[in-house]
């Protein structure tokens, strides 16, 4: 991912989840790209997916500096709704997960919710091998629980 394509992908963000996790969103490239800028690095990389020049997926991968060195989160994982259902989602994470495992990661987290518009990804996760880590409750302001998953890289082909 560019800085150029902030746009693109908060857009993509905003309709694969919510205007409000669009915000959040471009809050996060925001800084990242600022981090970059000054030659600080954040821990993140993020990755576009594209169709004919047009951005369909984003996903990215954030190590927390003070966090393990062996754990990595995804980060800002999307995909364009009217792409559902033909195996991108899958080709993405699978690319990511082979991004982590590179970069010598044994763990990778995902953070989603358990509110309706999060059914889809929490569904996705668990169908690709994530199993449910840990949460934490009324973490929204809606008073959605946030859904902690967690997938050994170890094991993964």
């Amino acid at each position: 991912m560019a800085e150029r394509d902030i746009r693109s992908v908060v857009g993509l963000i905003a309709r694969a989840m919510n205007p409000d996790e669009g915000d959040q969103a471009e809050n996060t490239f925001r800084f990242h790209f600022s981090c970059k800028n000054h030659g600080i690095k954040d821990g993140r990389h993020y990755y576009v997916l594209t169709h004919d020049s047009a951005i369909t997926g984003v996903a990215g991968l954030h190590h927390y500096i003070w966090g393990p060195p062996e754990n990595v989160w995804l980060a800002w994982f999307a995909l364009e709704p009217g792409c559902h259902g033909r195996g991108l989602g899958t080709l993405l994470l699978d690319a990511v997960i082979r991004q982590a495992k590179s970069r010598g990661y044994k763990t990778l987290f995902v953070e989603t919710y358990s509110t309706p518009e999060f059914a889809r990804a929490r569904e996705f996760y668990r169908a690709k091998g994530f199993t449910q880590a840990g949460g934490i409750q009324a973490y929204l302001a809606n008073a959605g629980d946030m859904v902690v998953f967690s997938k050994d890289l170890t094991n993964h082909v």
